[in-house]
């Protein structure tokens, strides 16, 4: 089998999003039965990188579907610095611990869940290899169907991860009544629709860069601003543009871009809004790209599925999908322009430029 490139990766998305549709009983009962038999009130996600982007995504979708308090917090933050239960609000079997390491062997994440196990809260791992340090020292384990990334920089098994806990999130909920079957239904067709309009959102993400090819490879500085469920997008995208095509980026949430930044903008500064849902939000993001363009820069992109503004720049998708799913969606442009810039000037995202290996995050780096 072919070596897939990153854009290969980005295009192949769906088959393993249909997967964890498909499979959702094969990986899911376990952990399912574990909820059930607890009584979790508060659940920590955490993980480095791509992953600790994803675990945001999915506090998120925890929070919304299965009433928990949650908390994404960078796992060296919560092993040294952090107090677990400092109100005492909680018993410790009322509180759990996620950990995500797609490959399995991060030190970071390693080292929290141990924390977190010490001092005797229950814990999960997910990796999508298996028989790994992360399957070793967490208490329970669940194994990510996007199979193994053949490259660096993350992008099925960002997708992936999403849709696979939404959907535990859903499976937990009817299963410990708190959505009934008309609620279930729903949620899972949502998802199935996603699955379906997925390649349309990759296709419109690739025409959206070729016509705005020529503009957008000379970026030399960026800024990606989301609200609500995509702030953690506006991360993972930041993430995606520094770690290939190498240029400066910076993330914020949309209102926070403008409370000190927007300082350092001028000519040069590319702004990426998304526009993830409808509301006050999106109001006000029609509001802040007009002002952008205004007072400092032309290149303003944004991404919504809805009309935004009449600009040339903006990526309008075709197709919607749910509040909760829409981080899915709108990671996408961010993964194709990431590929497809990097591939433009040259650089080979499936070679890692780092040389020097005497520090890694990994236990096996």
């Amino acid at each position: 089998m072919a070596k897939l490139t990153m854009m290969g990766h980005i295009e192949d998305t769906a088959r393993v999003l249909q997967r964890a549709i498909d499979e959702r009983k094969d990986y899911g009962q376990e952990f399912i039965d574990f909820w059930q038999n607890n009584n979790f009130k508060k659940v920590i996600f955490t993980g480095s990188g791509t992953s600790y982007n994803a675990m945001r995504v999915i506090r998120n979708m925890f929070v919304k579907l299965l009433n928990v308090e949650g908390v994404a917090i960078e796992p060296t933050v919560f092993t040294y610095s952090e107090s677990i239960n400092p109100s005492s609000c909680f018993r410790n079997d009322q509180v759990l611990m996620i950990g995500l390491s797609q490959h399995g062997d991060s030190i970071s994440t390693c080292d929290a869940l141990k924390r977190a196990k010490d001092e005797g809260f229950a814990t999960v791992g997910i990796s999508e290899e298996q028989n790994t340090a992360i399957t070793k020292i967490a208490d329970h384990y669940i194994h990510l169907v996007c199979e193994e990334e053949q490259i660096g920089p993350e992008t099925r098994g960002y997708t992936e991860t999403l849709l696979q806990f939404y959907l535990l999130a859903v499976e937990a909920a009817h299963q410990t009544k708190l959505i009934g079957k008309e609620k279930y239904n729903q949620l899972i067709s949502d998802a199935q629709n996603l699955v379906n309009d997925f390649p349309t959102v990759v296709k419109e993400s690739s025409e959206w860069y070729e016509k705005q090819q020529d503009e957008l490879v000379s970026m030399k500085k960026a800024s990606i601003a989301g609200y609500g469920y995509n702030f953690p997008t506006a991360l993972e995208g930041r993430l995606k543009f520094f770690e290939t095509f190498g240029r400066p980026t910076t993330a914020y949430e949309q209102e926070e871009q403008l409370h000190g930044p927007i300082r350092a903008y001028d000519e040069d500064n590319f702004i990426f809004l998304i526009g993830g849902n409808n509301g006050p939000e999106f109001k006000r993001m029609i509001d802040i790209a007009g002002y952008y363009r205004r007072a400092f820069t032309k290149h303003v992109f944004v991404i919504s599925s809805a009309k935004a503004t009449e600009d040339k720049r903006d990526l309008k998708f075709t197709v919607k999908t749910t509040d909760l799913l829409s981080p899915i969606f709108y990671v996408v442009p961010f993964q194709v322009l990431s590929a497809k810039l990097s591939e433009k000037v040259g650089i080979d995202t499936s070679v890692s430029p780092v040389t020097d290996r005497s520090i890694s995050g990994h236990m096996n780096g």
